[in-house]
């Protein structure tokens, strides 16, 4: 009976020593075809950009809306400062401006009333030189009427047909016209003059138009002035420059804040990705656009698939303090791979870690 049972230990030895060869056998090649494919990282961290927003203004904070860990849209008010003292500067040249325009447009007004008013003398000067110069066409015709008679009287009356009374007369009419002719010239002369002052005189409204100019000038510099005092009072409000998560809040109310003083830190929950640091000797064969297989510490079991975004420019032990300290050379030979995430249902924070494993063939 013990010969029988050793001989049956026997039969089965060689069978199961070698499905256990076998195994291991297609456990090294699996793994071997694994490693050759694929570049492993156990400790990859989940990064972000964050947003560290600071005052703007000294001034005081008058109320703080957010709280850690609210989320805020693009644009959203964070804190507000006591704004009495910029306000009332906004006011001041909104006055100011009030005033320049009620400046302008009396001036305006008076350009307006008196460009009338020259237009009517204008219109009135020329009428009147108008009608003396058909005046003085009409008498400079009687005129030469008049001569022609006088002429005429001559002529007769050295032939004895005409007699000394009636070429006095004659004579007289034509002096008479000759003189108010020559008085019609002195009118339409004054009148021409006069015409020629009230043109003149429309320099004039250069100088109102030259006042207009310099309230404009006056208003530009107002109005940019009160740009930049809307622009100083809208800033100083802290608003949210991104959609985003309220991470810190280093203010509150009453609390006085200097330009540049922190006030709240934020980041974009649509914004993560992956950073995984990878060995040198490993970094040759990855390339951006590789697919990336990933499993959060915080989910075991379940995988998520990522992309390979850029490659590192530089080891991290370089970068450390800018390269001038000392760091272990292992730190010294990996370089950071940036894996884009896909969208995710579950819930990742930064500094998160994860196991990546990145398709290289």
């Amino acid at each position: 009976m013990s010969e029988f049972t050793s001989k049956a230990r026997r039969r089965w030895v060689k069978p199961l020593l070698f499905t256990v060869a076998a195994l291991l056998i297609g456990v090294i090649v699996v793994e071997g075809i694994h490693w050759w494919r694929h570049v492993d990282e156990p400790s990859a961290r989940v990064e972000v950009d964050f947003t560290l927003l600071s005052s703007s203004v000294n001034a005081t904070v008058k109320a703080v809306h957010v709280r850690r860990g609210d989320r805020v849209e693009k644009g959203a008010l964070l804190a507000s400062m006591d704004t009495a003292v910029a306000e009332l500067d906004v006011a001041t040249l909104d006055a100011e401006i009030a005033r320049e325009r009620a400046a302008r447009d009396q001036v305006e007004a008076e350009l307006a009333q008196y460009q009338r008013e020259m237009k009517d003398k204008i219109a009135t000067a020329t009428a009147a030189v108008s009608l003396q110069r058909r005046e003085h066409a009409t008498g400079q015709s009687r005129l030469a009427i008049a001569q022609s008679n006088v002429d005429r009287s001559k002529k007769l009356a050295s032939r004895g047909t005409f007699t000394e009374r009636q070429l006095d007369d004659a004579t007289d009419h034509l002096l008479d016209i000759t003189a108010k002719l020559r008085a019609l010239e002195t009118d339409l002369e004054t009148s021409q003059n006069k015409l020629q002052e009230l043109n003149s005189a429309l320099q004039k409204e250069a100088v109102y138009r030259s006042q207009i100019q310099a309230i404009d000038r006056a208003m530009d510099k107002s109005s940019v002035q009160l740009r930049q005092s809307k622009q100083r009072l809208f800033e100083m409000h802290i608003r949210a420059p991104i959609t985003g998560i309220v991470d810190e809040v280093y203010v509150s109310a009453g609390v006085y804040v200097e330009d540049a003083d922190r006030a709240f830190l934020l980041h974009d929950p649509n914004a993560l990705w992956l950073e995984a640091k990878i060995d040198e000797n490993d970094i040759r064969l990855v390339a951006p656009g590789q697919p990336v297989t990933i499993e959060f510490d915080a989910y075991p079991f379940s995988y998520f698939e990522g992309k390979v975004r850029a490659i590192g420019q530089a080891t991290l032990g370089s970068m450390t303090h800018g390269g001038k300290e000392e760091v272990a050379p292992r730190m010294a030979q990996r370089i950071p791979v940036l894996i884009d995430l896909p969208k995710i249902e579950k819930a990742i924070w930064p500094g998160m870690r994860a196991s990546v494993n990145i398709t290289v063939r």
